[in-house]
């Protein structure tokens, strides 16, 4: 079979994710999934951690519609690390939102609050709406399958509140799906924990504000009649309400479209659980305990088998409702004691997982202390090479670059830059007489000299040898001189005899002004002879 080429390029690979995503959009999930492992595939294979985690990204979306949400788990895991490690806050809320989705269905409601917490805190930095909305749903979904409706509903209303007063406004479907499913969670456990219906108007008028967001073109990213999950969803909520309303027939007829909606992804999917579950809500109405048992069955099934724990979770409960309902108490208990068994095993799955993020958070911080000590070495890099080893002034380079800035800016400043050329007298004498450690304790001391005369905007820098310079940021010319002048004074008198017994040194400078057309070069040539003037004079 022939292999299509793998891009090589960003474009390539951008290309394909769009495709990949195109393919969801229009419910080819198969199609898309494997367009984004392609690109997975290259991206790994050019070492490109970006597209490696937009891959990964667009394979959990994939993943989680396919109802294979332990691979939806790891993608997004990957993705969210990937993300975090390159500083991309906008890809790494993205992830985590549909890793908090795919972990609350997991049943890992902890570490899906904890992703979703994590994505509204992050959101707040982007100052993007569109995340922001993305996030208090995820942070909505967490809470009605952790069964704290109270939180989901508060979540889920600042979505749509975030999301219709934003400019432009975005969609509010998906918070609004979510605030229905909120109440199909809520009625459900009511009824078993209550033993009786509550009210179902808050259920109608939810679903009622979804199919009104249809009629108005607003479908999320789908296109109305193209969302395979929405249809079914929303065909199942219809379900419900005619059954707990008492109708019985229509309830039949509607269960049949759900069945044609949850096979065109052609492969078992969550939906069929749902089915499965509308069945069991239908025989149980008619006390059809035969029919109802076994449907209730197949939906934990069916949920075991596409991983999603909830509703496997929920059909436990239902299994106890029913076997209850005929008075059947020990095999309620019994399917009571499976939820808990289940309830467990999620928890010890959880744990693997949990040490995964652990390895995770070490390998970020070693890398993040990796970069800080390599951005400390760099600093240090920077300050050595713009600093004279021997003084701790600033040496000729960095003397080169602050002067010539300060030439190329002296128009706009008024008065010139002054430069003021300093050599040390007789200091090869030094040397020969005292030796060179002397010699070098006498450049350190008249370098701190000259540091303490200078103010915070100008220089003092080691040219070289025993040569020194001064750079007078903006000053006029005699008030460098008469500076000069209290610095030739310091070091003469300063007590040389404290280094060596008979040490005597001095120093001559040469000042000028900047003038207009003045180099770098010109100035300080005209420094230095100035500087052999004085020493002239002074000899």
């Amino acid at each position: 079979m022939h292999n299509p080429p793998q891009p090589r390029r960003n474009d390539g690979l951008e290309a394909l994710l769009r495709d990949a995503h195109a393919a969801l959009d229009r419910g080819d999930v198969q199609s898309g999934r494997e367009t984004s492992q392609r690109v997975l595939k290259a991206a790994e294979g050019l070492s490109n951690p970006r597209y490696e985690a937009k891959a990964l990204l667009c394979l959990a979306h994939c993943d989680r519609m396919l109802s294979r949400y332990r691979r939806a788990h790891r993608a997004s895991q990957r993705a969210a690390h990937q993300f975090q490690l390159l500083g991309d806050t906008s890809g790494e809320v993205m992830a985590l939102t549909t890793h908090a989705i795919v972990s609350v269905t997991l049943g890992r409601n902890e570490e899906a609050l904890e992703a979703a917490l994590l994505s509204v805190r992050l959101s707040q930095f982007l100052d993007n709406d569109e995340h922001s909305v993305l996030s208090y749903n995820a942070l909505g979904v967490a809470y009605y399958w952790s069964n704290g409706f109270d939180k989901a509903d508060q979540a889920l209303q600042t979505a749509i509140q975030i999301a219709e007063s934003a400019e432009p406004t975005l969609s509010t479907f998906q918070p609004r799906v979510n605030l229905w499913w909120t109440e199909v969670v809520r009625i459900f456990h009511e009824r078993h924990y209550v033993g009786a219906f509550p009210a179902l108007d808050q259920l109608r008028i939810r679903r009622e504000a979804i199919i009104a967001r249809i009629a108005h073109g607003d479908a999320g990213h789908a296109s109305p009649g193209t969302h395979i999950t929405t249809e079914a969803v929303l065909q199942f909520g219809l379900c419900l309400e005619q059954i707990w309303h008492g109708r019985i027939g229509q309830a039949r007829l509607d269960v049949e479209v759900l069945a044609q909606w949850a096979a065109r992804y052609q492969t078992v999917t969550w939906l069929s659980a749902l089915e499965s579950w509308v069945r069991a809500e239908i025989a149980w109405a008619q006390r059809d305990w035969a029919t109802a048992i076994p449907q209730v069955a197949r939906m934990i099934e069916i949920a075991v088998e596409v991983e999603h724990e909830q509703l496997a979770c929920l059909g436990h409960l239902l299994a106890s409702q029913l076997h209850g309902a005929q008075g059947r108490h020990g095999q309620a208990l019994d399917e009571l004691r499976r939820l808990r068994l289940r309830e467990q095993l999620i928890r010890t799955d959880g744990l693997e997982t949990r040490e995964k993020v652990i390895e995770w958070q070490v390998d970020l911080r070693q890398r993040q202390q990796h970069v800080q000590l390599l951005e400390i070495t760099s600093r240090q890099l920077e300050k050595l090479s713009l600093e004279d080893t021997l003084t701790g002034i600033p040496n000729r380079r960095n003397f080169e670059l602050y002067a010539g800035e300060l030439l190329r800016g002296s128009a706009e400043r008024g008065l010139p830059p002054c430069v003021a050329l300093i050599d040390v007298d007789k200091f090869k004498q030094i040397n020969d007489t005292f030796s060179h450690q002397v010699g070098d304790e006498v450049l350190k001391r008249i370098a701190q000299i000259l540091r303490s005369y200078v103010r915070e905007d100008d220089m003092a820098a080691r040219l070289a040898g025993d040569e020194f310079v001064i750079v007078f940021k903006s000053v006029e010319l005699h008030i460098a001189r008469q500076v000069c002048e209290r610095i030739v004074g310091a070091v003469r008198v300063f007590d040389w005899s404290s280094i060596a017994a008979g040490l005597q040194a001095s120093i001559s400078v040469g000042v000028a002004a900047a003038e207009p057309g003045d180099t770098l070069e010109t100035l300080t040539h005209r420094s230095d002879a100035a500087m052999y003037r004085h020493k002239k004079q002074h000899a």
